[in-house]
């Protein structure tokens, strides 16, 4: 329990103490109804408690999982995922399960794990919008990859590369698992020459396995830049609470009011 829990505890059993000795002075029903709403403050403070250190833990999972991809720690990556757990990385198709997951990420390393020699690989995790459900067992997760990769010595100088994740979330007993990772890929592109002019079918060349089948097809529900695509969000706007939809022309255009 967070100390802000501890704390507001703390002074709600003070006020279940006030309560209960000043009951003869304000009548039972008084004091009752008092206990009553002190408890259900403490047990409101213990919910939200528990919802951020959920919260925690997911942000603290998915940058894990960019962490140990940018080594290829491939079996600690596949560790994050639920038994039944999916990755689907662009238009690689989806891996259904721990050993699928792992031979596909096998695959982008020749067959071994650990950082290659003069191999860059770097994922960056973003921007989490992190939505815990309402029964704290499930939760979506969205963030952006930002990429760096590249050989030392080749002549691209490296290559840039960037797209969102739409993830869930399971929790097994009391641990926090990757239900199911979904990259939808927005560019990727060398250093020299930019993004620009990125060639969408780069990104079919960095995401697919090498030599290794998916489980199930490609999704195929994305078009990478310079499409205008927008990826589903899974929360509603904050202030306003209306989803936002996708593509040109679906959202009203500014009148000037």
């Amino acid at each position: 329990m967070s100390r802000i829990a501890i704390a507001a505890g703390a002074a709600v059993t003070a006020a279940l103490l006030a309560a209960g000795l000043s009951a003869p002075s304000i009548g039972q029903d008084a004091a009752a109804a008092r206990i009553a709403a002190a408890r259900e403050r403490l047990a409101a403070i213990e919910r939200r408690s528990t919802r951020v250190a959920d919260i925690n833990e997911i942000e603290n999972l998915q940058r894990s999982y960019g962490y140990y991809t940018d080594k290829m720690l491939w079996d600690h990556v596949v560790d994050l995922f639920a038994d039944d757990g999916t990755l689907e990385i662009g238009d690689s198709g989806i891996h259904v399960g721990r050993n699928s997951i792992r031979r596909y990420l096998y695959s982008l390393s020749g067959g071994v794990q650990g950082p290659l020699e003069g191999v860059l690989y770097d994922h960056m995790q973003l921007q989490p919008v992190v939505t815990v459900a309402d029964d704290g067992l499930t939760a979506n997760g969205r963030w952006r990859a930002l990429l760096l990769t590249g050989e030392h010595g080749a002549g691209s100088g490296g290559n840039w590369g960037e797209g969102v994740y739409e993830n869930t979330y399971v929790k097994e007993d009391g641990v926090w698992k990757i239900q199911s990772l979904r990259w939808y890929g927005t560019f990727f592109a060398p250093y020299e020459g930019g993004w620009l002019n990125a060639d969408p079918d780069a990104i079919t060349e960095y995401s697919r396995g090498r030599g290794v089948e998916p489980d199930r097809p490609p999704t195929g529900d994305h078009e990478p830049y310079p499409a205008a695509d927008i990826v589903p969000f899974h929360y509603p706007n904050p202030v306003t609470g209306t989803r936002a939809t996708g593509g040109p022309g679906t959202e009203r255009p500014f009148d000037g009011d």
